[in-house]
């Protein structure tokens, strides 16, 4: 018996990453400073010291956790924690807040209250509870300047998960036009590469998450009270990313009269030569008021190529007019330094979006090679609008479930192309070749709940085509409903995020994570 244990022990042992050792830090010292413990924890400044980084027992290594206690309270414009070593894939360097651990200031600098630019394998997790805020930046406060959270460009392999930003800058008045919102972030991570984000909560911000590298991921967050939720805008070639099971909600305090802050859910551009390529955007909600000063829940603008979209849920309220979701190109194929977009598309997802004044649901303009299956669309003073040039997939436009909007609304604008509107799904086959199994039906006959569930007696109901052989690679999880619920490996499937009988989320996921790679 005290030989197996003894192979056990050592089995864990071995386990354990190289260098793995806990270090406890607060605002100060605490009596011995030794860093064993919270009663015991060294200061920031021995955190943010040269000498505090290395192999030896005491120092921060690979496989070191560096444990946050307590209230940090910084002065206005300060750089708090400065991340000054490297962690390896198998033995990461983590900075864990303790349970109540908050880093508190009346604004953090715009190089962030963490600064961990440059660096490797960097874990900052707040445990669920940990918390960084500003306390006097925003509308009729002391200061409005730029702030970041956690300040992380060209970082390699980080992670931010479990943690709550909150009030960098708290807009509340359309007369507020101070705020400099592109450099207002819960997350700057530029240039950052296999970057990840989870069960992040990251409100009252600008640009939530400002990133532009490859293999970024964002998962499991909840973003509200913000300008965008991501504005990822690559300097280069950006290949592989996945936006996934978020809740993306709530821009209406940042309108403002001169329409200075246009919001987006996300925001993807490639200019200037970037080029944005091989994503999954997927099982996410986007809902609560997006405000007058709206561009798109999701815009993807220029080059931007093979970007997936799916298995979302679009809700706008009546009274807000909106392009839902939008592929923006180059009118007629013009010029564009990182190509046209090519190779997009849209599959199962559920789109109401809002008023029939102006918008649609789904704006496809100088997208080639462009597919849209299985989707279900409300205007708008559209339910899908073509334009612009471009073409369409071997796949093209089909199985989709359109409003009648002249049912519905009094519009002649259920679809758009090329320039052109028509009132009746045939005109529109006819003009654009697709969709020859599509349907146009009033609101009541599609007869979905008020998250975008089908109910009883829905025409979207085994209307949709069969995509398993498709699902596969950034597709994977389109096998799967919104809330995870396995579609038929046989015979036709349902329209829209949700399976018939699935049970939507009422509100944002549990947990925090997210990840940019």
């Amino acid at each position: 018996m005290k030989l197996k244990f003894g192979v056990i022990l050592a089995f864990l042992l071995a386990a354990l990453p190289a260098g793995a050792k806990d270090l406890y830090v607060a605002a100060n010292q605490v009596s011995t400073g030794s860093g064993t413990g919270c009663s015991t924890a060294k200061s920031v400044s021995w955190f943010n010291n040269l000498t505090s980084w290395g192999s030896g027992t005491t120092q921060i290594s690979p496989g070191t956790t560096v444990h946050l206690c307590g209230t940090f309270t910084g002065a206005a414009g300060q750089q708090l924690l400065l991340v000054r070593g490297n962690g390896t894939s198998s033995a990461r360097i983590t900075i864990k807040f303790q349970p109540g651990a908050i880093l508190t200031a009346p604004y953090w600098a715009a190089t962030g209250a963490i600064r961990m630019d440059g660096h490797s394998y960097i874990t900052v997790d707040g445990g669920g509870s940990g918390l960084i805020r500003n306390t006097a930046n925003g509308t009729g406060l002391a200061y409005h300047m730029a702030s970041r959270a956690i300040y992380a460009p060209n970082c390699t392999g980080c992670t931010v998960q479990n943690i709550i930003i909150a009030n960098l800058y708290v807009h509340s008045s359309a007369a507020d036009v101070s705020a400099p919102q592109s450099q207002l972030n819960c997350i700057y991570a530029l240039d950052a590469n296999s970057f990840t984000v989870n069960h992040m909560t990251c409100h009252d911000t600008g640009w939530a998450v400002v990133g532009g590298a490859n293999n970024l991921t964002i998962a499991y967050s909840d973003f509200y009270n913000v300008d965008h939720g991501l504005a990822f805008g690559p300097r280069g070639i950006s290949s592989g990313f996945s936006i996934h099971d978020n809740h993306i909600h709530g821009y209406a305090n940042w309108d403002n009269t001169t329409n200075v802050y246009h919001h987006d859910g996300l925001h993807m551009w490639g200019q200037s030569g970037g080029v944005v390529s091989n994503g999954a955007i997927y099982n996410n909600l986007f809902d609560g008021d997006c405000g007058a000063n709206i561009t798109a829940h999701i815009f993807l603008q220029d080059s931007v190529k093979n970007v997936s979209v799916y298995n979302n849920v679009f809700l706008v309220p009546t009274n807000r007019i909106i392009q839902a979701l939008w592929f923006q190109g180059v009118a007629n194929s013009g010029s564009l330094p990182g190509g046209i977009p090519t190779g997009n598309s849209a599959y199962n997802n559920f789109i109401r979006a809002g008023g029939h004044n102006r918008g649609s649901g789904m704006l496809v303009a100088a997208q080639y090679n462009f597919t849209a299956i299985n989707n279900v669309l409300f205007g708008g003073n559209s339910d899908i609008a073509v334009e612009a040039g471009g073409s369409l997939s071997s796949a093209g436009i089909n199985n989709n479930i359109y409003e009648d909007l002249l049912v519905d609304a009094g519009s002649y604008n259920s679809f758009a192309y090329q320039g052109h509107t028509y009132r009746a799904l045939a005109s529109w086959q006819a003009a654009c070749h697709c969709d020859s199994r599509s349907k146009l039906v009033p609101a009541s006959q599609i007869n979905a709940g008020s998250l975008g569930q089908l109910l009883s007696g829905s025409v979207a109901i085994s209307a949709a085509a069969n995509l398993l052989n498709i699902s596969s690679g950034n597709l994977t999880p389109l096998s799967k409903d919104k809330v995870g619920a396995a579609r038929p490996l046989s015979g036709t499937w349902d329209a829209g995020a949700y399976k018939y009988g699935s049970v939507p989320l009422l509100s944002s996921p549990t947990g925090l994570s997210a990840t940019v790679q």
